[in-house]
């Protein structure tokens, strides 16, 4: 027939209990799919060295609750001068030119964050909404 009033109270409890770790897991798994996203947009230069930038992709999960969030970061040295550009300069420290930026995170965020946002969304609706069911 139904759930009693107690049963529903119970089970809204351990949502609550639980939502932090549940929100966690969605944000651990939404920052993968982005670094994922970041490695197949990264450029490649096509020559084997340390530090490629495709491979330098990590994320720290901070904070907890209210507070939670997930920083994507690069570890690659060059990561700056790729994505924002940089002059070229010659030994006397004359500028010859400049490199103009590729500009690939902003793109890659432009795309991704509408698609990441719903699949956040749908995954935390997805296990309140386990929890309530029972």
């Amino acid at each position: 027939m139904g759930i009693s009033f107690e049963e529903f109270i119970g089970r809204l409890q351990t949502v609550q209990k639980n939502f932090p770790d549940d929100v966690e897991t969605v944000l651990n798994r939404g920052a993968n799919r982005m670094i994922k996203a970041l490695k197949t947009n990264s450029p490649d230069s096509g020559k084997d060295h340390k530090r490629k930038l495709n491979k330098s992709w990590k994320k720290k999960i901070e904070g907890y609750g209210k507070d939670i969030h997930a920083n994507i970061y690069s570890t690659a040295p060059h990561f700056h001068l790729i994505d924002r550009g940089h002059k070229i300069v010659d030994k006397k420290g004359q500028e010859k030119g400049f490199v103009q930026g590729k500009h690939f995170l902003q793109k890659t965020i432009d795309e991704q964050q509408d698609d990441l946002q719903e699949y956040m969304w749908k995954g935390v609706y997805k296990r309140v909404k386990d929890k309530l069911d029972g």
